[in-house]
């Protein structure tokens, strides 16, 4: 039992952030009907807003309140989060899910090389594979249907994709290896976004929520609870006890669930070749991790023998 313990403690955070990954994925086909019903602005005002009231309350209900202690990196991390948000939004409503999915998955390949630009350290040959390997698998599973002419909720996308790999890198800066209040930074990197929502899409929402249907409203709940609340704190956490570029890595499989949650509840078809890309997808997140792994491992190894160890004479 006990050697059993440290194993599920590591695979813990790749879990969450699979879970997380899957929670996103079905948060393009919520967003485009919630969006159908109102505008991306209510979209996101109804996302963040009940999410930001709930954190709040949360958090003054803790022992002690820290939310001033993250007030710096809670504000910029939910200025890169906001963005992101925000473009993610705009440009699925202006593209096709295909594009949206496949233009996305940049991140994947935008993370470690921010990562490795930041820490002066070359990427492994097997890394970099690893992650052309899954953009070939995502572009495979995603691409079933064919890849539209580039337009402007693309080139939204595709700044969506740099933005949501440095607001990767930020969060593990701000986290790993640090006695961090992940609560705390959660909740004001949300309710920095919220402000900014609120003040955008309030009237949009506040127009449109009579028409709202009770699938609607489920919509809401999902993005709010789930993609927002959950998903925020649990990546948070995840990336706390990994790296930026593993996190990037699995959270890089995002597209290939949102064409899973199309095909099981929006009635579309991959057929054979998308098939064979989720299995390239695999493939290439179980390498990359391991690849990510190696080459973190090497990095802290190289820190500790540059770090003279103190000999007690005593013994001697």
């Amino acid at each position: 039992m006990s050697s059993s313990s440290p194993s599920v403690r590591r695979l813990l955070p790749d879990f969450l952030l699979l879970i997380v990954a899957i929670i996103w994925g079905g948060s393009y086909l919520a967003t485009q009907d919630l969006a159908t019903a109102s505008s991306a602005a209510a979209v996101m005002c109804a996302r963040f807003v009940p999410a930001a009231m709930i954190l709040v309350c949360v958090n003054f209900g803790r022992p002690k309140v820290r939310l001033g202690d993250s007030a710096f990196p809670g504000i910029l991390l939910g200025t890169l989060r906001a963005a992101t948000i925000a473009l993610e939004t705009i440009g699925v409503t202006l593209t096709s899910a295909t594009n949206a999915g496949l233009i996305i998955a940049l991140s994947v390949l935008f993370t470690p090389i921010l990562e490795s630009a930041l820490t002066k350290r070359r990427m492994p040959s097997s890394l970099i594979t690893s992650i052309l390997l899954a953009l070939l698998g995502i572009a495979l599973l995603v691409g079933g249907h064919g890849f539209a002419g580039f337009n402007i909720g693309d080139g939204l996308m595709l700044v969506a994709a740099a933005t949501r790999a440095l607001l990767g890198v930020a969060e593990a800066r701000f986290t790993v290896g640090r006695n961090s209040d992940v609560l705390g930074l959660t909740t004001v990197e949300i309710l920095f976004g919220a402000v900014i929502f609120a003040v955008w899409g309030g009237n949009s929402l506040l127009e449109h929520i009579p028409g709202f249907t009770v699938a609607n409203w489920l919509a809401i709940a999902y993005l709010c609870l789930g993609c927002t609340i959950f998903a925020f704190l649990g990546q948070l956490w995840a990336t706390k006890h990994t790296s930026a570029s593993r996190a990037g890595m699995l959270l890089g499989t995002e597209p290939g669930w949102a064409l899973v949650v199309g095909v099981l509840l929006g009635g579309d078809r991959i057929g054979t070749l998308g098939y064979v890309g989720a299995a390239v997808l695999l493939v290439a997140t179980w390498w990359g991790a391991h690849a990510e792994q190696r080459w973190r491992g090497s990095g802290l190894a190289r820190q500790n023998l540059a770090v003279p160890v103190l000999r007690d004479t005593a013994d001697d």
